[in-house]
């Protein structure tokens, strides 16, 4: 029997817990933009871990005390009370946005972002002091991103010039994404203020509306395309997850837990779309279609290694020293691995959400992302299985901003980053073996016993 939408508002217990937190929350949120206004980024990590805390807090509140429609129109407000905040803070943790909106505006001039750096002078009629100063690598970079992005960053430059018509579509795709949790927590009959999960998180907050990043789009579509999956609509999953793969590559690992085995439609409508998507660009490209990813790559260290969290630790350890291909090609085997286990170690129509949340989670861990946004699109995920381990890696991607400032080293901000949560999640596990309450609390947080199918 499935639980209800949203519980009986035993609430009047966890109402006040949850208007302290979004009353400390909008307090953080508000002085931390202030470290952000004046470039201080140990600041800023501080605050955002304390937001973490009261976070964790909140989080506990609801998952304890559901509540009704009371409890989610005050998580919305909330959340867009938390975004307003963050947005007055200006672009000064990532650059990215500057080249969405300079991509934005070559699209609509029907000029290929693959084919010309910023700094081509056949360009420099589209250059202005806002935007073209603080593109990073203008002079050597064409861009990196996939052709769905492309039209995301064109539906940004149409709203507005500049970074606030970015801010404003990614702010869309945020609602989307909300949108398409609140649906899928609606067809599996869990309560819906499970949505605070994501809408109060401090990643989506500054990384989705504050600094715009297109992983906010990437986030909408697959969600959108889990929602879909849970409703049985295979075609339209394949279709929505083509358009989040050609945001950000990553979605596409997700799929092993969400096929309905042998079922035709996913995969030739994920193909088709995807297909259809790069055709206006094949003419020019050819093998260009990935742009400059390849040197991005190159430049975070992956070619060379130690851009990989567990090949640092085995060089500054002195236990071994693998090429970054080799790690490489490990961490593949092993995501194909769990994406195989995923598809195959359940039935043809099962949907369990832990897999999807272990597929996620594990590609993020073993290619080391060396910034918060790429942790994004976990806290959505988060919503269905809020695994202490995996709210533990969401928050404490902050530190990856220190960049090897105040005495740290990739050594400290990989443990802190990997590592820690790591280690949250082993405690975890062995607690839940070994205490009977812990093991209940598991059971009623991770897996309240309702089966889906797809």
């Amino acid at each position: 029997m499935r639980e209800p939408i949203a519980a009986p508002l035993e609430t009047e217990n966890g109402r006040p817990m949850l208007l302290a937190a979004a009353f400390l929350l909008a307090l953080m949120t508000a002085q931390a933009a202030v470290f952000v206004e004046h470039g201080q980024r140990g600041d800023f990590a501080a605050a955002w871990l304390l937001h973490g805390v009261v976070y964790f807090a909140a989080v506990a509140a609801v998952m304890r005390h559901p509540g009704g429609w009371g409890a989610l129109w005050i998580i919305l407000v909330i959340a867009v009370l938390l975004r307003m905040l963050a947005m007055t803070a200006p672009l000064n943790l990532s650059t990215d946005a500057f080249r969405y909106v300079w991509d934005g505006r070559l699209g609509w001039q029907d000029i290929s972002p693959y084919l010309h750096v910023p700094a081509d002078e056949s360009l420099a009629s589209l250059r202005d002091a806002e935007i073209y100063p603080h593109i990073n690598q203008k002079e050597h970079a064409v861009t990196i991103y996939p052709p769905a992005a492309q039209l995301i960053f064109m539906a940004g430059v149409a709203i507005g010039e500049g970074i606030g018509g970015m801010r404003a579509v990614m702010l869309i795709c945020e609602v989307v994404t909300v949108i398409a949790l609140i649906g899928w927590l609606h067809s599996e009959g869990l309560p819906l203020s499970r949505v605070l999960i994501y809408a109060w998180h401090p990643l989506p907050v500054w990384e989705f509306a504050s600094q715009a990043h297109i992983d906010a789009a990437a986030t909408a579509f697959l969600t959108l395309g889990i929602w879909a999956a849970v409703q049985r609509r295979q075609g339209l999953t394949g279709a929505l997850f083509a358009v989040a793969a050609l945001v950000k590559y990553f979605p596409l690992v997700l799929l092993a837990a969400l096929w309905r085995r042998w079922d035709w439609k996913l995969p030739v409508i994920l193909f088709a779309v995807m297909a259809a998507l790069y055709v206006p660009y094949l003419g020019e490209l050819g093998p260009g279609a990935l742009g400059f990813l390849g040197q991005h790559l190159g430049n975070e260290g992956y070619r060379a290694g130690w851009g990989f969290h567990v090949i640092w630790y085995l060089r500054h350890f002195q236990i071994a020293d693998p090429p970054g291909w080799l790690y490489a090609g490990i961490a593949l085997a092993a995501v194909l691995a769990l994406a195989a286990w995923a598809v195959f170690r359940r039935g043809k129509s099962e949907f369990r959400p832990e897999r999807l949340v272990l597929l996620g989670a594990a590609f993020v861990f073993l290619t080391s992302p060396h910034y918060p946004w790429y942790f994004g699109f976990l806290c959505a995920l988060a919503v269905r299985f809020p695994h202490p381990a995996l709210l533990t890696m969401t928050i404490a991607s902050v530190v990856l901003y220190l960049n090897v400032h105040n005495g740290l080293t990739w050594t400290h901000l990989y443990a802190l980053a990997y590592v820690a949560p790591l280690a949250v999640w082993g405690v975890w596990e062995a607690g839940v073996r070994l205490s009977p309450r812990l093991r209940r609390l598991n059971d009623r947080w991770l897996r309240p016993g309702l089966k889906t199918t797809l």
